[in-house]
Parts: C-alpha cells; sequence; structure tokens
C-alpha cells in the first residue's frame, strides 16, 4: 500500500500544479493545515475531471459511481490510491461529515445530465453541492463548527460559483452547458442563440442583472473574516477580494462573453497587499437592487438573521 507520506506529497503535488481563480492550500494557512487541504482539493479535483474531461456521459458517471465507493471504503480503512490513502487520515483526524464530499460528486454527476438552470434558485440548488461543501470544509478542518460562519462561508462559495460561471459562458458552451438562468436571458430579452451573439444593450442588462444577484450573495458573507482568526482570516479576506475581482472582470461593460478572463499573480499580490494593509473595502451596494436583495436573503432571508456587519477588510490577529 502506498506510505502515507507519499500519498500526502502527491495530493499537494497536484494542487500546485492546477490553476484556480483563487487561493487553495496557500502559504496564507497554518502549516499543519494546508496538507489536510491539499487532499480534500485533489479528491474534488480528479472527481471534477471525470465529470468534464470524460467525453462519454455513462463512462463518466461510471467513474464517479467508482469514485463514490472508493470515498466510503476509505472511511471504514485505508485504500491503496493516493488521494484516498491520506483522505482515509484526513477524515479521522478531523473527524469529516463525508456527506460533504459525496456532495461534490453528486455536483459532478449533475453536471452531466442537468445542462440548463431556469432561475438562480436552481443554481443555488447546484451550488449548495459543487461549491458550498468546499467552504465548510475549509472551517471544520480549522474548528469552526457554527451554523452562521457555514451559513456566510455558503454565502461566498456560492458567489464564487457564479462568479466563475459568468466569466465561462464561452468554455461551457463548448460543453454544451448554460449556466445563465433562462429567466434572466428572458428579462434581458436574450434566448440561447443570442447570447453568443455580438455584445449589445441586451447583453449588458445580463451582466448588470447577474452581478447585482451575485453582489448580495457577496454581501451575505462578507463579515466572515473578521469572525475568524489568524491566517485563516487573512486567506478567506483575500478569496473575498478576489471573487470580487473575478465578478468585475467577468461582468466588466463591453467584455464579450465568448473569451474567459484571467486573473493574473500579479492581480491577486494587489489584493493580498490591499487586504493586508486594511485598504480593500466591499463596494457600495445599492439597497434599492431587487436582484441585489434577492441574493443576499438566499442565505439569511428576514432581518433577524442576518449576521452582525463588520469590516470585511478585518483581519483577527
Amino acid at each position: 500500500m502506498i506510505a502515507l507520506s507519499e500519498s500526502y506529497r502527491q495530493c499537494m503535488e497536484l494542487t500546485q500544479s492546477h490553476y484556480e481563480n483563487f487561493p487553495v492550500a496557500s502559504i496564507l494557512l497554518p502549516r499543519k493545515t494546508r496538507p489536510a487541504i491539499s487532499v480534500i482539493y485533489a479528491f474534488a479535483r480528479c472527481a471534477d475531471d471525470f465529470g468534464d474531461e470524460e467525453p462519454d456521459t455513462v463512462r463518466s458517471l461510471e467513474l464517479l459511481a467508482g469514485w463514490r465507493e472508493l470515498l466510503y471504503s476509505c472511511q471504514k480503512g485505508p485504500v491503496d490510491h493516493f488521494v484516498f490513502r491520506a483522505l482515509h487520515d484526513v477524515i479521522e483526524r478531523f473527524e469529516i461529515p463525508v456527506q460533504w464530499l459525496d456532495d461534490l460528486i453528486r455536483a459532478f454527476e449533475r453536471d452531466r445530465t442537468i445542462v440548463r438552470h431556469p432561475t438562480f434558485s436552481d443554481l443555488m440548488t447546484y451550488s449548495r453541492l459543487s461549491a458550498n461543501p468546499v467552504g465548510r470544509l475549509l472551517l471544520w478542518i480549522h474548528g469552526y463548527r457554527e451554523e452562521e460562519l457555514f451559513r456566510m462561508s455558503d454565502a461566498i462559495c456560492s458567489a464564487l460559483q457564479l462568479a466563475n460561471f459568468w466569466q465561462d459562458i464561452g468554455v461551457d458552451r463548448e460543453k454544451g452547458r448554460i449556466y445563465v438562468p433562462l429567466s434572466e436571458l428572458s428579462a434581458s430579452g436574450l434566448d440561447e442563440t443570442s447570447l453568443y451573439e455580438r455584445t449589445d444593450e441586451r447583453h449588458e442588462e445580463l451582466k448588470r442583472r447577474l452581478r447585482s444577484y451575485t453582489m448580495g450573495l457577496f454581501a451575505a458573507g462578507r463579515g466572515l473574516p473578521g469572525r475568524l482568526s489568524g491566517r485563516l482570516s487573512l486567506e478567506i479576506a483575500l478569496v473575498l477580494a478576489g471573487g470580487m475581482r473575478i465578478l468585475d472582470a467577468g461582468t466588466r461593460p463591453g467584455r464579450s462573453l465568448l473569451f474567459r478572463p484571467v486573473l493574473r499573480k500579479k492581480d491577486w499580490a494587489l489584493d493580498l497587499l490591499r487586504v493586508v494593509s486594511g485598504l480593500w473595502r466591499f463596494p457600495e451596494r445599492d439597497p434599492e437592487d431587487g436582484l441585489y436583495r434577492e441574493g443576499f436573503r438566499e442565505f439569511f432571508p428576514s432581518k433577524g438573521q442576518e449576521p452582525s456587519e463588520k469590516a470585511s477588510s478585518m483581519i483577527r490577529s
């Protein structure tokens, strides 16, 4: 059986070799938790590849089913696979809720069978499987168990998921998928054909609508960094700032929806500098924007449930 140390090493190597729009197991996190986060990422990355890179749907679903079998096998004992040997150790040491890992597999299965989403609500159902477990696992591994913190994390992770969708519209077209809610296409005067035509005022209206709703989601989670301690607080603040940058790039006026903007290392460096120095601030919001309010209330539907406001640039020591 593969050695545990080698299993962790390969997971960390896989994590470092893949480009993502947000920091993963970065040096901002405590050294003692980085290996565990790398294992979670490796698990999700491989499953995502089964869902995305395999051209045959039947084969893709078979691979994902096999991945699920390995997940539950490793819950019972070590498995001779570089991901699952280490994952067994992570599950035991941190008492990980395995259902959150299974939710990720369910999301990749949905990608092969559900390729249109009628409303934002349908996208939120998807994001609860595809994105929110990642943020919850990050908090869990660092010792946080409060439900309000989980909900704020869910809001940020869902917003990140949507922001990535808005910048990947052209990429998803090649896979036969449209993540833009069909209700938003209709509200903007577009359909599945005109979405890919030359940018005009209808596309600008669509980008405005997508941005407003996603901003509301980010706003619901904006106070999370100030509720965390140490380096995790910095990591989440950077994720929040980077997520806003991704959203800005994907919904920028005049941008063609067919081409994917990419964040550069210097963009992350600038955001990190602004976060650490306390210069970064969450953008001002329009309280009369109905889509913004709809996004915010997705996780905090009533006034009494809203989290206490703290500056999202605050980094606790």
